[in-house]
């Protein structure tokens, strides 16, 4: 005879807590705007905005490939420096950590 599983003696699910991930987890969020004309010397047009702790900004194609590009070297950069000991807590090599935009290095 097959055994039977019951579904009432599930373990409780805690309730979700946004705050655990970041202070701004919670509010990043975004919002689609196809067709919009282009900002400045771009040629793209604007794809949506991303909302950042209630700061929008409007971001072409292009720009949103460098952001992920941008976020994905700082999560390498924080796993490099934790598994080398360089983490928070440790004082040596300052700005290791900085991932920096070649369009905003002065």
């Amino acid at each position: 005879m097959a055994k039977k599983f019951n579904h009432n003696n599930r373990q409780e699910r805690t309730k979700f807590n946004p705050a655990k991930f970041g202070s701004t987890w919670a509010s990043i969020f975004w919002k689609g705007k196809p067709g919009l004309t282009p900002q400045g010397d771009a040629n793209q047009p604007v794809i949506g905005s991303l909302n950042i702790s209630g700061k929008e900004f409007d971001l072409t194609f292009s720009e949103c490939n460098k952001l992920i590009e941008t976020l994905i070297d700082a999560k390498e950069a924080a796993r490099t420096s934790k598994r080398l000991g360089m983490d928070r807590t440790s004082t040596a090599h300052v700005g290791f950590m900085e991932v920096v935009s070649s369009m905003h290095k002065n």
